[in-house]
C-alpha cells in the first residue's frame, strides 16, 4: 500500500498490536485502573450489576473473531449502555483490537487494480461505505463496500490509491460509557479519522491544527500515564512533534529556496503561545524555538538546526 495517512501508520499499529489483552490484562495495563475517581459515574446511569454482567459476557464471544465484527458492532451499539464503565472500556478496546487485526485482510481486498479502477468513479471524500455502495451499479463492488462498512471501516485515498481505515468516528457513541481515558482517546482518534493530518507526504491541516493536536495528545499522556492506550498516543505525539517542528517533504516548515519559516506557521505558533501557558513541555520547546527564530529573522540557520537536534531530534 502506498503512502498512508500519517496517524494510522505502522507505528501506531505496532503499538496497538502489543495491547490485545483480555479483561484482566486491561486492568493490569491501566486502562481502567488509571481513571480511579473518574470512571464515568454521572455520565450515564449506573447499570444493574447482574444485567451488566450478562450483557458483558454475551458480548465477549462476538469479540473473539473478526469474522463476527458486524454482529459485535451492532450488539455494542445496542447494549453498551447496560454495562459498567470498566466493562464498556474492555469491550471497546477489544473491538479496536479486532479492527486493527483485520485491517490487513481488508486492505488486500481493496488492493486489486480492478477494484482500484472501479473506485475511481465512485469515491467521494467523507462519504460512508454504505453511501458509496449505493452509488454503484456494480454488484461485486457494492458488496465489497457494504461489507467493509458493516465491519466498521471507511474509505480513504492517498497517492492515487484507495484503502480502508478504521472508522473511529463511529466509536464516538461509546464515549458516554467508557472510562475517561478511553473517552479522550476516542476523541483523539476520531479527529484523525475525520480529517487526517497528512496525505501524499504533505500536511493537509493547518499549522495551528498540527500544534493543537500535539497539545491534546501531550495532555492525554500527562493525564493518563498508565492508560492502556498511552503508548499509542505517545507514538502519535511523536509524529506531531516532527510535523510541528519540521513539517513534511511537500509542506516543509522552512522553504527550500530561501530557508525562511512558513509565514502561516509563524503566525499560528505565535498565536498559540500567546494564548497558552503552563507546564506543557511541548509549548516550552515551541517557545524556545520561536524566540530563537525571531532573533534571526525566522530563518533556518546553524543555531536553529542545533536547537532542533537537541530539543526535537528526529529518529
Amino acid at each position: 500500500m502506498k503512502m498512508r495517512i500519517t496517524i494510522l501508520t505502522a507505528a501506531i499499529a505496532a503499538v496497538l498490536g502489543l495491547q490485545t489483552g483480555l479483561a484482566g490484562q486491561v486492568l493490569a495495563e491501566g486502562s481502567a485502573g488509571s481513571t480511579a475517581g473518574s470512571s464515568g459515574a454521572g455520565k450515564a446511569a449506573a447499570p444493574d450489576s447482574s444485567h451488566a454482567t450478562a450483557v458483558y459476557k454475551a458480548a465477549l464471544p462476538l469479540l473473539s473473531s473478526s469474522a463476527r465484527l458486524p454482529e459485535a458492532i451492532q450488539y455494542l451499539n445496542n447494549n453498551i449502555y447496560a454495562v459498567s464503565p470498566y466493562q464498556a472500556t474492555v469491550l471497546t478496546l477489544k473491538l479496536e483490537n479486532l479492527h486493527k487485526a483485520a485491517l490487513n485482510a481488508w486492505e488486500s481486498k481493496f488492493k486489486s487494480s480492478i477494484v482500484q479502477r472501479k473506485l475511481t468513479s465512485v469515491y467521494k471524500a467523507g462519504t460512508s461505505m454504505a453511501k458509496l455502495a449505493e452509488s454503484t451499479n456494480d454488484p461485486s463492488l457494492r458488496s465489497l463496500l457494504k461489507s467493509a462498512g458493516d465491519n466498521g471501516y471507511k474509505l480513504e485515498t492517498a497517492e492515487g490509491s484507495f484503502f480502508p481505515v478504521i472508522d473511529y468516528a463511529a466509536y464516538r457513541k461509546y464515549k458516554l460509557y467508557v472510562t475517561d481515558d478511553i473517552r479522550d482517546y476516542i476523541s483523539i482518534m476520531a479527529a484523525e479519522a475525520d480529517l487526517p493530518s497528512s496525505k501524499d507526504n504533505g500536511l493537509v491541516i493547518s499549522w495551528g491544527d498540527v500544534a493543537a493536536r500535539a497539545l491534546a495528545q501531550e495532555e492525554f499522556i500527562q493525564k493518563y500515564p498508565k492508560s492502556n492506550r498511552t503508548a499509542a498516543v505517545k507514538a502519535l505525539y511523536s509524529i506531531y512533534m516532527s510535523n510541528t517542528f519540521y513539517g513534511q517533504n511537500n509542506t516543509p516548515l522552512f522553504h527550500y529556496d530561501n530557508l525562511e519559516m512558513d509565514l502561516e506557521a509563524q503566525k499560528a505558533y505565535s498565536s498559540i503561545l500567546s494564548k497558552n501557558n503552563g507546564s506543557s513541555l511541548f509549548l516550552q520547546k515551541l517557545d524556545g524555538f520561536m524566540k530563537l527564530l525571531k532573533e534571526n529573522g525566522y530563518k533556518l540557520d546553524d543555531g536553529v538546526t542545533e536547537y532542533l537536534k537537541t530539543e526535537v531530534p528526529q529518529s
